[in-house]
C-alpha cells in the first residue's frame, strides 16, 4: 500500500518507548497525503509495417488520504502499532488522446476466430470517463524492535549536537494487513458510483529492516522490505461478471478457468536510501528541526487486478511486473514531545509495462494453434493462432501509480 510505503523518516528507525528512560510509551499520529498519478495508456494497432503501440488514453488518478496511526511500546525498544488510512477522495478521470482507436474499435471480445465477430464497430469502454471511492483502507497491524539502538549511547551534553555514536540503530518489523472489511471493490459498479472503498480482502505480510547512524548534523538511513498478498476467499473474481467476458466464460468459469481469474495481488519488494540534515537541536526541550531527502525503488511482481484500466472495462486486468522510482524531499518540526509536524513532496516514475496481454490459451501440440472450445459447440472447436489475434494489449507508464497490479484483458477473463 504506498501510504505505508511512504512512512517518513522518523519512522523508520524510531519506535515508540525506545529508551531506557522510557520503556513504555503510546504515541498517536494523523497525516494527510494528497497524491497526484498521471498515466499515459497506449494499446496495440495493426498497420501496414506490423503492430505499434498508439497512445490511446491519458488516465488520472487523485487521492486525498488520511493515515491514523497509534503506536505503543510494550517493551524496551519493542513497539506494536496499528495503522489505519482513510481515504477522503480516490477519484480517476481518463479521457482520448488524437488519434484513438477506442470509439471506432472492432475487435470482438472473443477474438476474431469466428466469421462475423470482427466486422461491427464495439466502442470500449465510456471515453471520457470517470469513477470516485472513499472509505477506510483495510487496516495494517504490526511490529517494530530496535536490537540495536544508539540512543542506548551515552547521552551528549544538553543543547549540543552529538557527535557520532558507536553504533548505528538496527530496526526489524512485520506488518500484516488484515481484510477486516468484508465489502468487495466491485470494479463493474465503478461508473455507476456505487463502488466500494478499497476493501481489496488481501492479506498482505511486509518484513522490512532498517539503519539509520547519527553523525552530528546528518542521520543517514536505509530500509529494505518485502510484501507478499494472498487474496481472501471472498476477494472478487471476474468471473462474478461473465457478461463481461469472452463467450467461452459461461462454460469456463465453472470449468478450467475456475480459480484463475480472481484477484492476484503482486508481491513486492522496495529499497530507500536518504538521510537527514539537522539544522537544529535542543535535546533538553526535546526540539528539532530537519530537512529530509531520499530516493526508493519499489518493483511489483506481476498480478491481476486494479491497474489504470479497471473501472473502464468493469474489470481487473492482468499487469506485468514494473518498477517505481522516487525522489521526496520533506521538512520535520519537532516543538515538543508532544507535538510535531513535516511537510513533505515527492515525486515518482513507473516503468511502461503491459496492462491486459494474457496468453489465450496453451498450445498443447505444437502446431501453432489454439483450440478454444465454445461453451454450445463443444466438439467444433475455433482454431486461433498464437500471435495476437482476438487480442489487445494495452500498456501504460504513470508517475507515480499507488496500485498497478492486476488482469483480465480481451484474449481471457
Amino acid at each position: 500500500m504506498i501510504l505505508i510505503a511512504l512512512l517518513v523518516a522518523a519512522q523508520i528507525t524510531t519506535v515508540a518507548g525506545a529508551s531506557d528512560q522510557k520503556p513504555f510509551g503510546l504515541e498517536l499520529e494523523a497525516t494527510y497525503w494528497h497524491l497526484r498519478s498521471d498515466a499515459t495508456i497506449s494499446r496495440e494497432r495493426t498497420t501496414a509495417s506490423g503492430i505499434v503501440l498508439g497512445d490511446e488514453l491519458q488516465h488520472t488518478r487523485i487521492l486525498d488520504a488520511l493515515e491514523l496511526r497509534l503506536a505503543a511500546g510494550v517493551w524496551r525498544d519493542l513497539e506494536v502499532h496499528l495503522v489505519a488510512p482513510l481515504a477522503l477522495r480516490d477519484s480517476q478521470e481518463w479521457s482520448a488522446l488524437p488519434g484513438g482507436t477506442l470509439a471506432g474499435n472492432t475487435i470482438n471480445i472473443s477474438g476474431c476466430g469466428a466469421p462475423g465477430l470482427c466486422t461491427a464497430v464495439q466502442p470500449i469502454g465510456v471515453v471520457p470517463g470517470q469513477s470516485g471511492r472513499s472509505g477506510f483502507f483495510d487496516p495494517t497491524i504490526g511490529i517494530a524492535w530496535s536490537p540495536i539502538n544508539q540512543e542506548r549511547e551515552p547521552a551528549p551534553p544538553p543543547g549540543s549536537l552529538p557527535d557520532a555514536p558507536a553504533v548505528a540503530t538496527c530496526t526489524l518489523g512485520l506488518d500484516y494487513t488484515v481484510p477486516l472489511g468484508g465489502r468487495v471493490d466491485d470494479p463493474t459498479r465503478a461508473l455507476s458510483g456505487t463502488g466500494h472503498p478499497e476493501e481489496r480482502l488481501a492479506h498482505v505480510l511486509t518484513a522490512w529492516a532498517a539503519f539509520s547512524k547519527r553523525f552530528r548534523v546528518l542521520e543517514p538511513y536505509l530500509k529494505l522490505e518485502g510484501s507478499m498478498s494472498f487474496a481472501a476467499g471472498k476477494a472478487y473474481d471476474n468471473c462474478r461478471h461473465p457478461e463481461l467476458l469472452a463467450d467461452v466464460a459461461a462454460a469456463n468459469c465453472a470449468g478450467s478457468w475456475k480459480g484463475q481469474t480472481g484477484y492476484q495481488p503482486a508481491p513486492e519488494a522496495a529499497a530507500i536510501l536518504g538521510t537527514e540534515l539537522v539544522t537544529y537541536e535542543d535535546r533538553a526541550r526535546e526540539r528539532r528541526f530537519s530537512f529530509d531527502a531520499r530516493a526508493g525503488l519499489r518493483w511489483y511482481g506481476p498480478s491481476r487486478g486494479y491497474t489504470q484500466v479497471t473501472d473502464l472495462l468493469g474489470k481487473m486486468t492482468h499487469a506485468d511486473h514494473y518498477l517505481t522510482s522516487t525522489a521526496q524531499l520533506a521538512f520535520y518540526g519537532h516543538i515538543s514531545r508532544r507535538f510535531q509536524f513535516r511537510a513533505m513532496g515527492l515525486v515518482g516514475l513507473d516503468s511502461a509495462h503491459f496492462l491486459t496481454h494474457e496468453d489465450v490459451g496453451e498450445d498443447k501440440d505444437g502446431d501453432g494453434l489454439i483450440i478454444i472450445w465454445k461453451a454450445a459447440e463443444r466438439r467444433r472447436p475455433t482454431r486461433t493462432p498464437t500471435t495476437t489475434s482476438g487480442s489487445t494489449r494495452w500498456g501504460a507508464a504513470s508517475a507515480p501509480n499507488p496500485r498497478s497490479s492486476g488482469a483480465s484483458p480481451a484474449r481471457f477473463p
